[in-house]
């Protein structure tokens, strides 16, 4: 077992290594989330604004579209109608062998049936974490919330996705990711996702808190601690899901539009029914946690985007990006023709 002394040469101050009560081990630990200021961040929260990917998968409406799911919870609100998130989940478990104790957490969710967790379908796209509504915790006040998105712009958002990825985890979350992919710099407004980063890039500019960040840009998880069959069924996994994704980027970007039949399970209505999401929706949502939803905030910045004016706003928005590693804004050039990606289609 090492000294103390010896501990403290090989990990210095501000290392995360420690030693253990039982066994002498060290054990590694990241240095968590790339939030502005840690110092002052005094409790970590899970609030964030984002994008409410959820929908139910119980009833009639469900079966007419061909994408009722027993095993979902009932109360799953479908505040999008467009993508069957299903399609990437192996809720037959024929390639995964294990999932975290909430199971599949889009595409309807957990009911409690399959002996995981209920758990309402909670699918979100994180634009910007905020931690609390306190504060003193280094989060910020929903008044401040309010006043900052009655000033910025919230375009109509259309999402493209981009593709499956097992992240660097251990076990791994999946993901479906949702990138900015620069096209035709004189047709910004054609850049798949390209919502997600003027969203992005204006919120990080107006709330200066210390808990301020945003997990994996931008990206919906889909399940936690995946574990597969072997690696040969990993392998036939994301074959299979390439082809759903190849097939959604076939309609293109995609406006998100809630049920509206009020008959119909899942229809946003009492309760669950926030502001005008029905009358206007395409905008952005405030989640207290992923499971609770408790405001949105409607577009305000309408089409066309293609009108010099607006490709103008656009592209000055997006002409920088945060860089996490060093919490700091770098120069984004989008004005020039972009490099051939090969992870997407």
């Amino acid at each position: 077992m090492q000294t103390r002394s010896e501990i403290a040469t090989k990990n210095p101050p501000g290392s995360a290594e420690f030693e253990f009560a039982k066994g002498g081990q060290l054990q590694g630990f990241p240095n968590g989330p790339p939030i502005l200021d840690r110092d002052n961040m005094k409790v970590e929260g899970l609030a964030f604004l984002g994008l409410s990917l959820s929908r139910n998968h119980t009833d009639s409406t469900a079966a007419s579209a061909g994408c009722v799911v027993p095993l979902s919870h009932p109360d799953s609100v479908s505040r999008q109608c467009q993508f069957d998130f299903n399609r990437i989940q192996d809720r037959e478990y024929k390639y995964f062998v294990a999932t975290n104790d909430d199971g599949w957490l889009c595409g309807g969710g957990e009911n409690g049936d399959s002996f995981k967790l209920p758990n309402p379908d909670s699918a979100h796209c994180e634009i910007i974490r905020v931690g609390t509504f306190n504060e003193a915790w280094g989060g910020v006040s929903r008044e401040r919330i309010r006043e900052v998105m009655s000033t910025i712009l919230i375009p109509h958002i259309a999402v493209t996705p981009s593709f499956v990825l097992r992240n660097k985890d251990t076990p791994p979350e999946i993901e479906l990711k949702f990138e900015l992919e620069p096209g035709d710099p004189a047709k910004v407004e054609t850049w798949p996702n390209w919502q997600l980063r003027f969203l992005h890039n204006q919120l990080f500019s107006a709330l200066q808190i210390p808990a301020r960040f945003c997990p994996g840009p931008h990206h919906m998880t889909f399940v936690r601690k995946a574990a597969f069959r072997s690696g040969e069924h990993m392998r036939r996994y994301f074959e299979e899901v390439d082809a759903v994704v190849r097939e959604w980027r076939q309609k293109g970007p995609t406006l998100l539009e809630p049920e509206r039949d009020p008959e119909a399970a899942g229809c946003p209505k009492g309760a669950a029914l926030l502001g005008d999401e029905l009358s206007s929706p395409h905008g952005v949502y405030l989640f207290k946690t992923r499971n609770e939803v408790v405001e949105y905030f409607p577009p305000n910045f309408h089409p066309p985007y293609d009108t010099p004016e607006k490709r103008k706003i656009i592209r000055g928005v997006l002409s920088k990006e945060w860089h996490s590693p060093t919490l700091s804004w770098q120069p984004i050039a989008v004005d020039r023709e972009p490099p051939i990606l090969s992870l997407t289609a």
